[in-house]
């Protein structure tokens, strides 16, 4: 029997782990469309400096995902972070955070998120560069042909596990060949859900920007600034000593209307945001980085019940099935489909 799982982010991998406890008999092969693991959980290096431009930390309220990375998974680089995170307002105000949501262990990797997706990724058969475009029964069986974006056939597999972001998945099963009813039922599920652009602005410095705060979060959601992060509290790994990194997360709406701004003048606009917010002059950093993020939220929720009761060997998994942008709910929703799976192949 054979798995392939569409995307090597944080919910494709933690279903092929879970995938191969459950069932170490199962071929299991990734195709992921990009150079690397992870997805949005993504680390960049430059001049000496290392930063983590998606997913920030990563959150463990609850002991099984405490127990992944401190048990399951190598610890030599992994972090706790120390420091709150405070809330501020559209009119400027900060205070300090949530003290419940402060206090749920929030951890990262010294060298780089992005080693997260390294270690869930160890050992697994994982195609990077495979752009996965469209799916097609196997003439005279129930398996399913898997398809490049040149057309060409890159696998045959039992089962399918697709965990690109909504709209992705939805373009893919658009340009399949099966069941149209079941196909058109699946495509609609998806294309209902809502995503949030994020662009990322990363600043670094050459002098000390201290705060009592790891970061600052936008509570209302009225700023045009959705997040705000000191990336160098990460520790001396992150940039070179005497030297500062921000990492600014800018909401929905600006990132809309700044999309296709020049890099720039995207930069300017966003340093003038930072100054203000942190009530400091930091109009000349030594370089600045933008990236974008089209799918960065979901502001919705697909129906995971519908999606993966169809019994046709066709299974999803996402920040999408559970409503929420978190490495630690895509982790989970990785593994409930494993399970799910699992049960199906018996």
């Amino acid at each position: 029997m054979h798995l392939a799982i569409v995307g090597a982010g944080m919910a494709g991998l933690s279903a092929a782990r879970e995938m191969r406890q459950r069932r170490p008999d199962l071929m299991i092969t990734i195709y992921e469309k990009s150079r690397g693991f992870g997805g949005r959980v993504a680390t960049r290096r430059r001049d000496g400096f290392v930063f983590d431009h998606g997913a920030q930390v990563i959150k463990a309220p609850d002991a099984s995902m405490e127990h992944l990375l401190t048990a399951e998974l190598p610890i030599e680089e992994l972090r706790r972070m120390d420091r709150p995170v405070y809330v501020f307002h559209t009119d400027g105000t900060i205070a300090e955070g949530d003290p419940t949501l402060n206090a749920e262990p929030s951890w990262f990797y010294a060298g780089g998120l992005n080693r997260l997706g390294k270690l869930l990724a160890a050992d697994l058969d994982v195609r990077l560069e495979t752009r996965i475009a469209a799916l097609r029964r196997e003439a005279g069986s129930a398996r399913w042909m898997l398809f490049d974006a040149q057309g060409a056939h890159v696998g045959t597999a039992d089962a399918v596990l697709l965990t690109p972001p909504a709209p992705q998945t939805a373009e893919i099963l658009a340009m399949s060949d099966f069941d149209p009813p079941l196909r058109d039922m699946l495509v609609r599920e998806l294309i209902h859900v809502p995503y949030r652009r994020c662009l990322t602005v990363t600043l670094a410095y050459n002098r000390p920007i201290e705060r009592p705060f790891y970061a600052l979060v936008n509570v209302d959601r009225q700023h045009p600034m959705a997040w705000l992060a000191l990336e160098h509290i990460k520790g001396p790994e992150r940039c070179p000593s005497g030297h500062s990194l921000l990492i600014a997360q800018m909401a929905g709406h600006f990132s809309m209307q700044q999309w296709d701004a020049p890099a720039e003048e995207l930069a300017s606009a966003v340093i003038e945001i930072v100054s203000m917010a942190l009530g400091e002059d930091l109009r000349q950093p030594l370089w600045y980085d933008r990236q974008g993020w089209r799918y960065a939220l979901p502001d919705g929720m697909a129906n995971s019940a519908v999606l993966n009761t169809t019994q046709t060997g066709l299974f999803f998994a996402g920040d999408y099935t559970v409503g929420l942008g978190r490495i630690h709910l895509a982790i989970r929703s990785g593994q409930e489909v494993a399970g799910t799976i699992a049960n199906w192949l018996q």
